[in-house]
């Protein structure tokens, strides 16, 4: 296991491109999260020192994994986060300084809360350690200053930089010396560290947030609170949950207006030059970004939300120059295939979200504060918000409700066409233990797609609630498919058949493609491997054969299903010229939709799936080598119409990789001879065309 952990970590650090790491990261995680044992072995590496930067981005995976399957109604998820608190729990005597931060620094990444075992690593609790003459908690000025070196490097307007390095750092320390530490933090002169203290008002540790509002009422009773500061605790009342906080605060708000403490005067007010937010997902998270500049100071704001959950990460990135900021803007619109929004939609939507986490008992992140400020949104307040408000705000003039109920139902069957518009679509499924546990429970295939719709009908809410999200946000990106988001959210809301709801078929299926690849095939492993990015040219690995022996053995195995090797070998064809690469996780899927069913037994099932890797493998070669016209596709015409078939069947099942306009005039043309001699009208020999074609289409593959 050693040197399994070993061979990923070193493989994560050698990734150079992004996006290449985060895939990789993603499918480690995922392993990861299967293998407990093998992450604890991770976490056990802590003992002699910090983290890799490997080894924490293994373990930082492997947590964010487990937790948004713990988000998403998964057992699993929430079993693994308390396995691997219970391995740091054994470790606490062991533990550095150093290695304590690496491990708090690794949950708090995932969005988690460090293991409780890490207040004790470093410091031991010890009840008369941290209490002054007056038994409030209080911290050496030796042991603060020696904490606070390692702040000593954040610049002065970055209070998220501060509120990051806090979180990863509070939880190595026992609660008494938290509040302690806050305490004394919070009555500091830097303006940074009041700054902060105020933000972490909405810490869900009590002892940090009560350390804040013992040092912020400190402070002003010492007359040292700003008017930048006043307004900071001010904007925050309406945000905080926590009775004992709130009052605290509405005490230094009276004591500060009693001593002539006023709202700073208004400055200019920032530019926002730029905004852009993913769709909403099949979780109910998405992320807004915005460029901001304020003077000559140039940020990047984030803010992460999540339906049920609300504000659930917000920090701002300062960038040095205007290149800078539009770059980082623009990269991180083309990962997430980010929608131009504007200011006032960015507005709203934290509004929305800060009422939605109240109503679940979640604050806000510490870091939205600093958002706000630094975007001008000085009057944000929580705005409740259900199905009908969201579309009163989308669609101000109330066009969908007052269409005729047949405009109504067009729009809302125009939802077919969604998936190949939008690639959020994608995460549009359900994979919670209750929806497995619905098609599990099935002994048929028809009680399967029952209570796969029994399930869904308990989520209703919750779908019509992403739905209409997204209409917001369309809206402001003024898509044009708004009003039939609108139009589908106010259906569902209204108790529309899901059935009738070509999205929510879309969602049934999406579901059921899930299970089978969270519960269903694994990839092959061992020499059967097949990438899951396109490699550059020149780079490929040797494969091993596909010869007689194996065609007959898959010829063989493909027949219960009535499907013929010229028919796959056309399929597997279609997936390596398709324009776009498509990863084998996505089409495996479809191989097992067509072909499980008739197999006798999950042996069967392996060795299919294993010779159908070769032979996909196979095919790749044979293009890159530019093989004859009868090594890539039958000349006798009966076979050469079964192959096409399969080659458009393929492109069918993957129609976001083969855009339109990625076609051009000579693939239109292949287009229209693939369908004639599908349907057996080929008339002509266009062998040498389609050849060339297909290498070429190999060759492009991105």
């Amino acid at each position: 296991m050693d040197a399994y952990l070993s061979k990923m970590a070193r493989a994560v650090e050698a990734a150079t491109r992004p996006s290449h790491q985060s895939e990789l990261l993603q499918r480690c995680g995922k392993d990861l999260l299967a293998r407990p044992q093998t992450c604890a072995e991770l976490i056990h590496a802590a003992k002699t020192g910090p983290l890799s930067d490997g080894q924490a981005a293994l373990l930082i995976a492997a947590l964010d994994e487990a937790r948004m399957a713990d988000e998403n109604g998964q057992r699993k998820g929430r079993c693994f986060l308390d396995d691997m608190r219970d391995v740091v729990a054994l470790l606490d005597t062991d533990l550095t300084l150093q290695a304590a931060l690496s491990l708090s620094s690794a949950w708090t990444r995932a969005g988690l809360t460090p293991p409780p075992s890490l207040a004790q690593a470093v410091i031991p609790e010890d009840p008369d350690a941290f209490v002054d003459t007056n038994g409030i908690p209080d911290i050496p000025d030796e042991m603060f200053d020696g904490i606070f070196k390692g702040f000593s490097d954040v610049g002065e307007d970055s209070v998220s930089a501060m509120l990051a390095m806090l979180d990863e750092m509070l939880p190595t320390l026992p609660p008494k010396a938290r509040f302690a530490f806050i305490r004394k933090l919070a009555t500091r002169t830097e303006p940074l560290c009041g700054e902060a203290a105020a933000a972490l008002l909405l810490a869900t540790d009590t002892s940090v947030s009560a350390g804040a509002l013992a040092g912020l009422t400190l402070r002003q009773e010492a007359g040292d609170l700003s008017q930048t500061l006043f307004s900071r605790i001010t904007l925050i009342r309406s945000w905080v949950l926590d009775s004992d906080i709130l009052r605290g605060i509405d005490t230094i708000i009276r004591s500060a207006l009693k001593s002539g403490t006023q709202s700073p005067v208004q400055s200019s007010k920032p530019k926002i030059h730029r905004v852009v937010s993913s769709m909403i997902d099949g979780s109910g998270a998405q992320g807004i970004s915005m460029a901001i500049q304020s003077g000559s100071r140039r940020t990047l704001a984030v803010a992460l939300l999540k339906q049920g959950f609300g504000v659930k990460d917000a920090f701002v990135i300062p960038c040095t120059s205007a290149t800078e900021q539009k770059q980082m803007i623009s990269q991180i619109a083309d990962e997430a295939s980010a929608l131009e929004a504007t200011a006032d939609y960015a507005f709203t939507a934290l509004a929305w979200a800060l009422a939605d986490g109240q109503s679940n008992g979640n604050m806000p992140a510490a870091g939205l504060l600093d958002v706000v400020e630094t975007a001008g949104f000085g009057d944000l307040r929580p705005q409740t918000a259900d199905i009908t408000n969201i579309a009163s705000a989308t669609d101000p003039e109330g066009e969908v409700s007052a269409l005729s109920t047949r405009a109504r139902g067009s729009l809302i069957m125009a939802s077919e066409h969604w998936p190949d518009h939008f690639p959020i679509s994608d995460s549009w499924f359900e994979d919670s233990d209750a929806s497995s546990n619905a098609i599990e429970s099935a002994t048929t295939q028809n009680s399967m797609n029952r209570k796969l719709w029994q399930h869904l009908e308990t989520r209703r809410d919750f779908w019509a609630m992403v739905f209409a999200r997204n209409a917001a946000l369309l809206a402001a990106a003024k898509d044009p498919a708004a009003p039939e988001f609108v139009a589908v959210a106010q259906a569902i809301a209204d108790g529309r058949d899901l059935k009738k709801t070509p999205i929510m078929h879309f969602v049934h299926g999406m579901s059921f493609e899930a299970w089978v690849h969270q519960d269903g095939p694994q990839m092959p492993s061992g020499d059967l491997e097949v990438t899951e990015e396109r490699l550059p040219p020149g780079t490929y690995a040797q494969v091993a054969p596909f010869g007689a022996k194996e065609q007959k053995a898959l010829d063989k195995l493909l027949r219960p299903a009535k499907i013929t090797l010229p028919w796959m070998e056309g399929f597997l064809t279609g997936l390596c010229t398709a324009p776009k690469f498509i990863k084998p996780s996505e089409w495996i899927v479809t191989i097992f939709n067509v072909v499980a069913e008739d197999l006798s037994s999950e042996d069967d099932l392996q060795k299919i799936l294993d010779l159908i890797v070769l032979a996909y493998n196979h095919r790749l070669s044979l293009l890159r080598d530019a093989a004859p016209s009868d090594a890539l596709f039958p000349a006798d015409p009966i076979l050469f119409s079964i192959w096409a078939d399969g080659y458009l069947t393929a492109w069918e099942a993957h129609k976001p990789h083969w855009p339109t306009k990625s076609l051009g005039k000579d693939g239109k043309t292949m287009r229209s001879l693939l369908e004639q001699a599908a349907d057996f009208q080929n008339k002509t020999n266009q062998a040498p065309a389609l050849r060339d074609w297909l290498i070429k289409q190999c060759d492009k593959q991105k």
